[in-house]
């Protein structure tokens, strides 16, 4: 493994990409191979996807003719602006088995308070979908313990029980009164204490901070202002920003961000609902909040044709490497069946695919590099998470299986991985690739049922029936678990969903590491998915895995939405590193006016998306009551923590199960012979005692 290197990250940005010029960060070359990535041209497919188009507005196009938007030439002198602490390398110290993330002392305990009981809604129908009655018989003494008990992301056997028992969230009853907007940002009230001027009622101003900050300091009220700072005067924007609202590294643990910009550069198609420029969003507001000071940044090289054989066919790799949009043929027998074309389209050929498959799985293997080296606790790639590309196969906009790639990877030093997913539609491609083993399990959080064109909705699998392969000898039986969710679901359901059967499901799994793959298209307002879920709301499933204190993989996946899609991403960031954002987005983010208005949210980072694009909800308390009792029940069905033999050598799982097979063959073979052996020494035996008491006459 070669040594990091810092080197400017933006170099090769142009000015409209660019939030702070000349940021540092290391360059990763984990087999010692150091590519050079080149900015592939952009072009159109043939052949347009078809789609919902409402609220279009964001695209890409919508905005190319901005004058912000002119290129710029690289500027190699942007390399040393921001050469701080914050940069330096890690100490390559080791870190224990479970991080505590709750940095804070204990509190000390303080005399109960009485519980103020909330008054829960219910749908009309009470009759029928009241099921708040608990599964088993409590003792009155256990259930006034469990009100007194203050809620835990990960749950104990006892907490799922009080879950339980307190019933999954109804419906909203009003849900357009409904907000998550806050008439006084509490993240702001504490900036304000820190600023200039700022003093308490009846009480001086505070002088020694006016005394701090320096009357020249640089001020921009918008993104056309920044641009007129010089390179250090940015540099001075962006770090005010993060000392103003005190964002710094987390003590205890540590985060990495693994991110190439150049794969922000493609393009499927202006009809296409995949928008890689979402990337470029997400990392303007990472950058404007300042979160860049909170973690460790890497510019990963993209992964090579080997890597991506590791689980990929090589016939599907080499056309895929080769096929452009100049000499695709449609009526190629390999362009059918890998997957590209068809009426909809879905897996267009543009101009660098290629490049654009290396760069997200590359990136996906420098985060897992960084778990296995225990450089991070929590590794971070957004542009990866393509859950639905086959072996050979390319499906649902996804070409290249990153995800899968990452746990053959981690699976070379963790005898366990989990893998969770909580994109709208089913993670088929994982849960397939690993369903003939006990050493992953995935557990997947989506729609399934019939969209709105009476059409199974895409991929049309993960039943919660669907637990793997039937056959008993298979290992991967009952080693992946589905969670089928109708239209419409809540914050409050989802939320009491995914604790409940999380917390269960690593109970009763105990991984050594985790993949998280957190698509946005579940949030409400995405243009292809049918949830109700805000930012918050979906942000806290990272809560709740990061409180496992596990190796924590992080992906994006789906999101088609950008302007959305960025602000998850952001906030799961400052989750990640324990920061709290304000809502009121920065002055100075360029592609500002993608987020003004009241459809893009009023230039907030946690608007109500509830509101604009609502859909039915169709999950009662009865119907997810009767998903978590059938769930925990599948998972009895698993036969605990398996173990074996951490895979050092290299050998792959194909060949491992081979040789399961023969061993087990073996066994069947030797469990036959003795029963044979037996049958006959018995009837020998009878042979020998003729006329003796235990004979029949």
């Amino acid at each position: 493994m070669s040594s990091r290197v810092k080197v400017p990250w933006r170099d090769r940005l142009t000015c409209s990409a660019i939030l702070l010029p000349g940021h540092l960060q290391y360059t990763q070359s984990y087999d010692g191979t150091d590519d050079d990535v080149t900015t592939p041209p952009t072009s159109e497919p043939a052949t347009d996807h078809e789609y919902d188009h409402e609220q279009e507005s964001e695209d890409f196009e919508s905005f190319n003719s901005s004058k912000d938007l002119a290129g710029a030439k690289n500027n190699k002198q942007l390399g040393s602006l921001l050469n701080g602490p914050q940069w330096q390398k890690l100490k390559p110290e080791g870190r224990t088995d479970k991080v505590d993330y709750n940095i804070s002392e204990v509190p000390k305990k303080n005399p109960a308070r009485p519980v103020k009981k909330r008054r829960r809604r219910h749908p009309k129908n009470t009759a029928a979908t009241d099921i708040r009655k608990s599964p088993h018989e409590v003792d009155p003494e256990t259930a006034a313990r469990w009100k007194k008990r203050a809620e835990k992301e990960i749950g104990t056997q006892g907490d799922r029980n009080r879950w339980i028992y307190e019933g999954a969230p109804g419906p909203l009853e009003f849900p357009r009164d409904f907000t998550q907007v806050l008439l006084e940002d509490p993240v702001l009230k504490i900036r304000n204490m820190r600023v200039a001027g700022y003093a308490q009622p009846n009480r001086p101003e505070n002088n020694i901070v006016q005394e701090y900050l320096s009357p020249d300091d640089a001020y921009v009220e918008d993104f056309q202002g920044f641009k007129r700072l010089t390179d250090a005067e940015k540099v001075e924007v962006i770090a005010r920003e993060a000392e103003d609202f005190g964002l710094e590294k987390p003590q205890g643990w540590n985060v990495s961000f693994h991110y190439n910009p150049h794969v922000e550069y493609h393009h499927f198609g202006s009809s296409h609902p995949m928008k890689p420029w979402r990337l470029t969003l997400t990392k303007q507001l990472v950058l404007a909040y300042g979160l860049e000071f909170t973690m460790d940044l890497y510019e990963p090289r993209p992964a090579n044709f080997k890597e991506l054989e590791i689980f990929h066919d090589r016939d599907y790799l080499s056309y895929l490497s080769n096929i452009t949009p100049q000499n695709a043929q449609p009526d190629d027998e390999k362009y059918i069946s890998f997957g590209f074309g068809g009426e909809s389209n879905d897996c267009p050929v543009f101009d660098g695919l290629w490049n654009y498959v290396s760069l997200y799985t590359g990136a996906s293997l420098s985060a897992a590099w960084n778990l296995l080296n225990k450089r991070s606790d929590i590794a971070i790639n957004w542009s990866g998470g393509l859950h639905h590309a086959k072996k050979n196969l390319a499906s649902g906009f996804c070409y290249v299986n990153d995800i899968v790639i990452a746990i053959q990877l981690l699976l070379t030093q963790h005898q366990r991985v989990l893998y969770i997913d909580i994109d709208v539609h089913h993670g088929d491609g994982v849960e397939q690739a690993f369903e003939s083993t006990d050493r992953v399990f995935t557990l997947s959080y989506h729609k399934y049922g019939i969209d709105k064109h009476g059409y199974p909705f895409f991929p049309g699998t993960g039943n919660v029936d669907d637990m793997g392969p039937t056959d008993p000898a298979n290992r991967g039986k009952g080693h992946c678990l589905n969670i089928p969710i109708d239209d419409g679901i809540d914050d409050d359901q989802y939320k009491w969903l995914f604790k409940t059967v999380t917390s269960a499901v690593i109970d009763k799994y105990n991984p050594q590491a985790i993949v998280l793959q957190s698509g946005a298209d579940s949030l409400g307002g995405d243009r292809l998915g049918r949830f109700n879920l805000n930012i918050k709301a979906h942000g806290y499933c990272i809560e709740t895995v990061k409180a496992s204190g596990l190796p924590l993989l992080l992906i994006g996946g789906g999101g088609y939405t950008p302007r959305n899609v960025a602000r998850t991403w952001c906030h799961e960031t400052s989750v990640c590193v324990g920061a709290e954002l304000h809502d009121e987005l920065p002055a100075h983010i360029p592609y500002r006016q993608a987020f003004q208005g009241a459809e893009n949210g009023d230039g907030l980072l946690y608007p109500d998306l509830h509101n604009t694009k609502r859909h039915e909800n169709l999950n009662s308390q009865a119907k997810l009551h009767k998903l978590v009792e059938q769930a925990l029940e599948n998972l009895r069905y698993l036969e605990g923590a398996p173990s074996v033999v951490v895979n050092t050598k290299g050998i792959s799982e194909e060949e491992i199960m081979k040789v399961r097979e023969m061993v087990e063959q073996e066994l069947e073979d030797e469990a036959e012979e003795r029963h044979q052996l037996s049958v006959e020494n018995n009837r020998r035996k009878r042979e020998r005692n003729v006329g003796g008491r235990g004979e029949r006459r």
